[in-house]
């Protein structure tokens, strides 16, 4: 199985929320996992957000900055080209996502096999992978049926 991993899927593995055991269900059975490579600005701006607000403790910052890296080292990294921001540029106007969000969806398009799965907490991004027909796991629960084939 081909997991992609967008950046509220990433948190969770390295910020104790609902969607954490989850997460690490899916990342634990894939054969590959993957994202595109401007997840790592994301994550990094998400864990600071974290421990601004209070998520991290002061001194875990570090610590999940450190996870985040090994994490990141595991990753497939898909590189933004020109076709792919066209193609998110679509997906951002036909599902009225945000430009980020329809980034993760147009690399996921890009990886799509039998076996690929979007593994995501935003809600909205669930409905536009379902939308098209994309396998999810949806991070935002932490249960079985709402693994979506």
């Amino acid at each position: 199985m081909i997991a992609y991993f967008d950046t509220s899927a990433l948190i969770p593995l390295l910020v104790e929320e609902p969607g954490s055991a989850r997460a690490g269900r899916v990342w634990d059975a894939a054969d590959h996992v993957t994202s595109v490579r401007l997840v790592y600005t994301e994550a990094r701006a998400a864990l600071e957000q974290a421990a601004r607000l209070g998520r991290l403790a002061s001194g875990d910052l570090t610590l999940a900055v450190d996870g985040f890296e090994a994490l990141y080292d595991q990753l497939d990294l898909l590189d933004i080209d020109d076709d792919l921001v066209r193609r998110a540029g679509d997906l951002a106007q036909h599902h009225a996502l945000r430009g980020y969000d329809a980034l993760h969806l147009a690399a996921v398009e890009r990886v799509r096999g039998e076996t690929t799965i979007m593994v995501t907490g935003d809600r909205e991004l669930c409905a536009a992978a379902g939308a098209l027909s994309l396998a999810v796991a949806d991070t935002s629960v932490d249960h079985p049926s709402h693994w979506r084939p």
